[in-house]
Order: structure tokens, then C-alpha cells, then sequence
């Protein structure tokens, strides 16, 4: 992990695993991760590209604001989004984190690594209960504070998964942080997500076989962003230019038996794709002329 986030991320996940005895075509991610334009009054000040153990890609993204912000008085927010091949790794991420957090052991180590990081005494770090996040298959905050030289320092740590997205955010503010703030980051990343996970084509659909009648034509989806897309295909007749096409009535599994009616005319595949985040479509080459 990189920048703010990671430096505490790395520590308090290293000491939590200890606790338990355990180790803890892409969509783009660093389009799933906060915008200039999702944090109004801040600056970037660090962003990249980073390796994240067990994952196909991570990005991370470091705003400062100017002048703290609203009631929360925020002054610092990083967040971080990695894809991972299949949900199912994401998720035990997360509900690793968490279960941990919410257990006696858990919280003792979390403080004493917060307090370590101050230059504090355990007892001066106050850990709040944890928060859940809606919007997300799993998301929850942990605030905290710790005192500092004229007051104290306020801070979250917010742990997320949407799909197989892992989602970190680390909100440094000069008082409590509002759990709207939080919220409001939250959903905006959500939304780049879901954008970034719904089905993209990359290579577009084919046919194989014979453009005879009597033949039958088989089609192949090609290849999309997301992965676990589930394919629906509707079988169109088009002209000898190869225009002006038309669906066929009923023609649409993933093979199509050639009529007598497609005779002089060509035929091609439509291939939606479909996710929980949304579908899009792509065309087949025509054929040649069925003959």
C-alpha cells in the first residue's frame, strides 16, 4: 500500500494478523477511486499505482485540504482501491479486518498501534465503536484519536468491498469526523465502480461455421472487462451490403440453424453482457452471404 493510508494500513493489518495467527482484461482502478471534482476545497498532493500482495492492480490517491473543511474540520483524506480476481478474496479481507477490530484482543493491539505511532499512552487513545457503511456488500469505520501538541487529532480508518473491489480510506481531521463525511466519500467512490464494473468490450464477438443453409453457426462472446459477466444473444439478418439488419425472430441462443430465408442475405451476433453493475452490447461480424 502506498502514501498516508498505507504506512498505518500496513502496521495495524501486520498486528491484527499476528493477533489471529494469520496472513492476511481489467477494469480501471484508479478510475474507481476518488476525483478533484469528489473533493471540493482539497488538493491532490500523491497518486500512483502501487502492488498490493493477492490482487490484480491497486491505485491510490492523496488529497490535502487547503483550509479544513466543514464541520469535520478535515484536513487530509487518502483513498485507495484494489481489484482482486474474485470477490470472494476481497471479502474475507474485509471481514478479516473487522472481525478483529470488533474482538477484545483486536482493539488492545489496534490501540497500542495507534499510541505506538502518537508517541502516546494507550490510555490516551480513544477508539470508537465501529460503524457500518451502506451502499457496499461489506463497509465499516473505525474512528479513533489521540492527543497532540495544543489539542487532538482525529482520525478513521473506513474498510470497504463492492464486488471484488477492497476499498481503504484514511481521514485525518482537528475534530471528530462526521460519519456523513465519510458517507459522502464513500458513495462517490461506489459509483466509479460500478461504472468501471459494468461489461466493457474488449474483443468483440466472432462466429464460426458455415454460412449455408442447412449449417449452423455457433457464436463466441469475445472477451469483456469484467469477468463474471453472464452473455444473452440475439441473431440479426442483414442485407448482401451488410446493412440495414434486423433481428430474427426467436434467434437467440448461442447457435443458430441457417434457414432457406437467409439465403442472399448475411447474418451476425448481438452479444449483451450483463452484471449486477449494468449490461452493454456488441455486433458480430457479418458473414458472408449465405449461399
Amino acid at each position: 500500500m502506498a502514501g498516508i493510508c498505507s504506512k498505518a494500513l500496513i502496521v495495524v493489518v501486520a498486528a491484527l494478523a499476528l493477533v489471529a495467527g494469520a496472513s492476511a482484461a481489467s477494469p480501471d482502478v484508479s478510475a474507481m477511486n476518488l476525483r478533484a471534482a469528489d473533493v471540493p476545497g482539497a488538493k491532490i498532493v500523491a497518486q500512483g499505482a502501487f502492488k498490493e500482495k493477492g490482487y490484480i492492480a491497486a491505485y491510490s490517491r492523496s488529497f490535502h485540504f487547503s483550509a479544513p473543511r466543514g464541520s469535520s474540520r478535515l484536513v487530509g483524506l487518502e483513498a485507495e482501491t484494489s481489484l482482486a480476481a474474485t470477490p470472494s478474496l476481497a471479502a474475507a479481507d474485509v471481514a478479516f479486518t473487522e472481525r478483529q477490530l470488533r474482538s477484545s484482543a483486536g482493539r488492545k493491539h489496534f490501540i497500542a498501534t495507534v499510541a505506538k505511532g502518537a508517541k502516546a499512552k494507550p490510555q490516551a487513545v480513544i477508539v470508537g465503536a465501529l460503524r457500518d457503511i451502506a451502499g457496499y456488500d461489506q463497509g465499516f469505520e473505525v474512528p479513533f484519536s489521540f492527543p497532540v501538541k495544543g489539542g487532538r487529532r482525529y482520525e478513521s480508518f473506513v474498510f470497504l468491498r463492492l464486488d471484488r473491489v477492497f476499498v481503504n480510506m484514511f481521514e485525518q481531521g482537528l475534530r471528530s469526523i462526521k460519519a456523513a463525511d465519510t458517507a459522502k466519500y464513500a458513495t462517490a467512490i461506489a459509483g466509479h465502480i460500478g461504472t468501471e464494473l459494468s461489461p466493457i468490450v474488449v474483443l468483440l464477438p466472432t462466429v464460426t461455421g458455415t454460412a449455408r443453409g442447412g449449417q449452423t453457426l455457433t457464436a463466441k462472446p469475445g472477451a469483456w472487462t469484467a469477468a463474471d459477466a453472464t452473455f444473452s444473444y440475439q441473431w440479426q439478418r442483414c442485407n448482401a451490403a451488410r446493412s440495414n439488419c434486423a433481428d430474427v425472430s426467436g434467434a437467440t441462443r448461442k447457435t443458430y440453424a441457417v434457414t432457406p430465408a437467409d439465403v442472399g442475405s448475411t447474418l451476425l451476433v448481438v452479444v449483451k453482457a450483463t452484471t449486477r453493475f449494468g449490461s452493454s452490447t456488441a455486433p458480430s461480424k457479418p458473414t458472408p452471404i449465405v449461399s
